[in-house]
């Protein structure tokens, strides 16, 4: 009962603290992490310990959410900076504060803790190599929820350092893994090694080899067996066209895959890491990641909230010198390294400046590895609540951080002359969104392909999402109309979308879904009816076109052409009727959000449709002459008609063209006044 009570504080802080810091545009981690530490000093949570535990499973989604994240395609586009600037900067931050860290006891750092600073020897030292070593891990991470936001509120994703900022923090989040799954078996074997103890050392890596050949030999089996059962059982689900089924089979992987490598002696993480890589070249890759978000997205701040909550406002008054000097260290040693390899990879030196402070801060993920690192007893206990202090408060830096970092190397570009400001970028151009890969998004892909315009389509049906791949076309498995599964699909600003499908409510649920996430956006969209059109017009739709409609004035177009009517009769005919279906259509959407507007019923509409014009359009029959005198007599007495003209204009004169302007006008939505304006005009000349 406790836990279901703790559970319902989070969540009622969740909907009062979380909204505050999005306004603020701050990181929804800061808020969680501060809901935690006000609730952890007012002594409110009852069961921590089980709270603790089912915010694991955050950790675990965060893991998962990881392996999709690894493509092929976005390893090979970020090669140069995640293997090239994110190992260097891995190994040279590692190397640097264990350097300070080294010797454990006497190290720099220790020493300038316990002499300058005046901390006490229980936060001031360090008694082995194994501690050591996870504070300079943990430190080395940067902050990917802070970060990110950041890039995509500045639109800088698709700058140099914008990408090298990817690059770095993709290949922290990689190096993570081996270090979760190999510290619990380094202290399983031997904990608190002496690093001066050779023969120790030498006895504990050859305890560990086999494990370790176990660990990866059995990541391959996973990954080999995996790839081809998981695939054929998402597809599976996928055909039934449940979302229930769908999400739950989701969760499952995660769940279940963390529950398999723990049972055969692995860690949970690596478990939860290797469902989300064999699900990474799937069509199902931005599906689930949309689906499983909500649930990621809550239980990790759960685990922030607990980490908040562990917080030790006592200590951090206490021994504020100490935290200020590591804050400081942390931020000062991080930016140096990442600015000074900044040109090794190609990056100018304000752009190095600009990542170096961007990634200054800690990350999520040291409080994952010191949270490990306390569970196993590495860290003494207020060492460990100090290190979470620095992170915490280096974290809320972060905007300002980033401030700086522009600040500093726009001052260096003014003295060098103008710097290198290129956006260019592995998405160098927003695509066109095609929601729905059935017989019209299939035409406008071709078009596309044709003429070399950058799109996207989407799709639920598995077998022709799967054929079209294979044919060359960009198409992916998911809802389209789904914002969060174009964020998870790198779809941030759409050029223009096309909206393809066949269901009624389906199309319209999409057109409104659309509009909110992008206002500004051109939406066009297939339409069965004209009824159907109006609703999508009233739903944000810009432009709608009639599938339907078109194929009968098509076929109506070629019927009388085979009838032996004149092509120049035929065009203003349909061309009059497609306007008259346009304007009907406005007018119904306009009086549609009227109703909508006043809260009155939607007004019903006739399903069968009848052009207005029809009684005056065409003349009168007249009778027979002969050949081509008459069936120029019939366009002149169409024409006649058409114009508002009477029998007795002998002398009638009139141009196609200004008859085609007239059809445009109507088209383009000109008042029944204006229309007969202009055919008085035409009269009189």
């Amino acid at each position: 009962m406790a836990l279901g009570t703790d559970f319902l504080l989070f969540l009622g802080a969740t909907v009062l603290v979380i909204p505050v810091f999005k306004s603020a545009k701050q990181s929804p981690v800061l808020g969680y992490l501060f809901a935690g530490v006000v609730m952890g000093q007012l002594g409110i949570f009852r069961e921590v310990e089980e709270l603790d535990r089912l915010s694991e499973l955050g950790v675990l989604f965060l893991l998962f959410e990881m392996g999709l994240e690894l493509s092929i395609d976005k390893l090979k586009a970020l090669a140069k900076y995640a293997f090239g600037m994110g190992s260097l900067q891995m190994l040279l931050t590692t190397t640097a504060f264990m350097v300070v860290a080294y010797p454990p006891g006497h190290g720099i750092m220790s020493l300038f803790l316990e002499k300058v600073m005046h901390a006490p020897k229980s936060l001031a030292e360090l008694k082995t190599i194994d501690e050591a070593a996870v504070i300079a891990v943990s430190l080395s991470l940067s902050s990917s929820a802070f970060v990110l936001q950041l890039l995509k509120e500045k639109n800088e994703l698709g700058s140099k350092a914008g990408q090298a900022t990817l690059g770095i923090l993709l290949f922290q989040d990689i190096a993570t893994i081996p270090f979760l799954v190999l510290l619990p078996l380094i202290e399983g074997q031997g904990s608190g090694v002496d690093v001066s103890d050779i023969s120790s050392n030498g006895q504990l890596v050859a305890e560990l080899l086999p494990t370790i050949l176990k660990t990866f030999g059995g990541i391959g089996l996973v990954l080999l067996g995996g790839r081809t059962f998981l695939r054929r059982v998402f597809e599976v689900a996928a055909a039934s066209k449940s979302d229930e089924v769908f999400i739950s089979l989701g969760l499952l992987s995660v769940t279940g895959a963390s529950l398999l490598t723990q049972k055969a002696g692995f860690s949970d993480t690596l478990g939860a890491f290797v469902s989300g890589v064999l699900l990474s070249e799937t069509n199902f890759k931005a599906q689930v990641e949309a689906d499983i978000q909500p649930f990621r997205g809550l239980l990790l701040g759960l685990f922030f909230v607990t980490t908040g909550a562990s917080l030790d406002v006592g200590l951090l008054i206490r021994e504020w010198p100490t935290v200020l000097s590591l804050f400081v260290g942390l931020l000062a040693l991080k930016a140096t390294v990442i600015t000074f390899i900044g040109p090794t990879v190609g990056l100018s030196k304000s752009d190095s400046i600009k990542t170096g402070f961007l990634l200054s801060q800690g990350g999520e993920f040291a409080f994952v590895l010191l949270a490990l690192a306390a569970q196993l007893k590495v860290l003494p206990e207020d060492l460990n609540k100090l290190l979470i202090i620095v992170v915490v408060l280096s974290m809320a830096a972060t905007p300002l951080l980033a401030e700086t970092g522009r600040l500093v190397a726009d001052l260096i570009e003014e003295k060098e002359g103008g710097g290198d400001r290129s956006t260019e970028g592995f998405n160098i151009e927003d695509p066109v969104l095609v929601c729905g890969f059935g017989d019209v998004g299939q035409a406008v892909a071709n078009m596309f392909e044709v003429l070399e315009v950058p799109y996207v389509a989407f799709d639920m049906t598995v077998p022709r999402v799967i054929a079209a791949q294979e044919s060359g076309f960009n198409v992916l498995y998911g809802d389209g109309s789904r914002p969060k599964v174009l964020h998870a699909s790198g779809v941030d600003r759409p050029k223009s979308i096309a909206v393809c499908y066949t269901a009624r409510q389906r199309a319209i649920s999409a057109v409104e879904s659309l509009r909110n996430e992008y206002p500004e956006t051109p939406i066009l969209a297939r339409a069965i009816d004209i009824k159907h059109a109006s609703e999508l017009e009233a739903a944000g739709a810009n432009e709608v076109i009639l599938s339907e409609a078109e194929a009968g004035l098509n076929l109506g177009a070629r019927l009388t052409l085979g009838l032996g009517f004149d092509p120049q009769l035929i065009l203003p005919v349909t061309q009059a009727m497609r306007g008259d279906m346009e304007d009907l259509t406005w007018e119904m959407a306009y009086n549609q959000r009227e109703a909508e507007g006043s809260q009155g019923e939607r007004s019903s509409t006739q399903d069968v449709y009848v052009f207005r014009d029809r009684k005056n359009y065409l003349p009168e029959p007249e009778e027979e002459s002969d050949g081509a005198g008459g069936l120029l007599e019939n366009l002149t007495g169409a024409l006649r008609s058409a114009m508002g003209s009477s029998d007795d204009d002998k002398d009638f004169d009139v141009d196609i063209d200004e008859l085609a302007d007239e059809v445009e006008a109507r088209r383009q939505g000109a008042t029944k006044k204006e229309l007969q304006s202009a055919k008085t005009t035409v009269d009189d000349e």
